[in-house]
């Protein structure tokens, strides 16, 4: 069906618009819903651009859905996250969104656009289908219980602390670049990014764990997150990352462990995070610790080359 939608780019005098969208698409768990501020923060991030990149979608003047592409130029792909209200779904409204994320991957001369969905959104999976785009990867969201206070020493050679501002942000940037690049849809983070990302002020900065070993230098991370709220539901686990070549010597089993010790201690009850199903050994590694399988998604890939 053909949408009598007007697609427009973000402006900031629409930024309430853009989060109220925004928290409408998410779980009704409290924890994930986001304020104006966190968002001004979030959009304003190095690389994001979002009068160029974001876009509101209104019928009859009525906001109806949302568009944010982010361009990943060191991978040559672009990524697309798209909501459209439900009772706009039926009126091609999220085909007009997707349209508008092809156009704008065209524009800044992408090889791949990528958007993912849940395995169980038909409708969602349809669409993208029906516009060329490729299943090729699946990621699971895992979720546990937050009963355990591991009492493990550091591996002999190493010793943990908490990440200090202003001091470890290229430290964190090579380390995550070392551990992450060349791995599924990884693309390289510059300073920049990492200084603002450990400051977006909706979350605690303060549960970033470092591994370092004899030399003081950063071998290991494991970046929890929680919202910034005294009875936060679930704490998260972003991203853990061992330099390539001390892997294999339990490293990071240690520093996951680190990691969920610390949401325990402030007594947020639930942990969540995400994994790629085809990364074996740090999937098998979060099932070993007790998470279980919450949700499914499913990657869909656009090659742009052959449009």
């Amino acid at each position: 069906m053909q949408s009598n939608a007007a697609v427009s780019k973000f402006a900031w005098e629409k930024l309430n618009v853009w989060t109220s969208l925004l928290n409408e698409g998410l779980s009704t768990i409290d924890d994930q819903f986001v304020t104006q501020e966190f968002k001004q923060l979030f959009l304003s991030q190095p690389d994001i651009e979002p009068e160029n990149n974001c876009f509101i979608a209104r019928v009859a003047d009525v906001p109806a859905g949302i568009l944010r592409v982010t361009n990943e130029s060191q991978i040559e792909r672009t990524v697309a996250n798209l909501y459209v209200v439900p009772k706009y779904r039926q009126n091609g409204v999220g085909k007009q969104l997707l349209e508008k994320a092809i156009h704008r991957a065209h524009e800044l001369r992408a090889q791949l656009l990528h958007i993912q969905v849940s395995v169980n959104n038909n409708p969602g999976r349809f669409l993208l289908e029906q516009a060329g785009f490729a299943a090729v990867r699946r990621f699971w969201k895992l979720t546990k219980q937050n009963r355990e206070i591991y009492e493990d020493d550091p591996p002999q050679g190493y010793q943990l602390r908490f990440f200090n501002i202003d001091q470890d942000e290229k430290a964190l940037t090579d380390l995550q670049n070392a551990s992450f690049t060349g791995s599924w849809g990884f693309s390289p983070n510059t300073i920049n990014q990492i200084n603002s990302k450990v400051r977006l002020t909706e979350w605690e900065s303060d549960g970033i764990l470092l591994l370092e070993n004899l030399e003081k230098k950063i071998v290991g991370y494991n970046w929890t997150h929680r919202p910034k709220k005294t009875k936060s539901l679930t704490g998260y686990i972003g991203m853990t990352g061992i330099h390539p070549d001390l892997r294999g010597r339990g490293l990071g089993r240690y520093i996951v462990k680190a990691g969920i010790t610390y949401l325990s201690s402030l007594k947020i009850p639930d942990i969540a995070l995400e994994v790629d199903a085809n990364n074996t050994s740090a999937r098998e590694l979060y099932l070993s610790l007790g998470f279980e399988l919450l949700e499914e998604t499913v990657w869909y890939e656009l090659n742009l080359q052959h449009q």
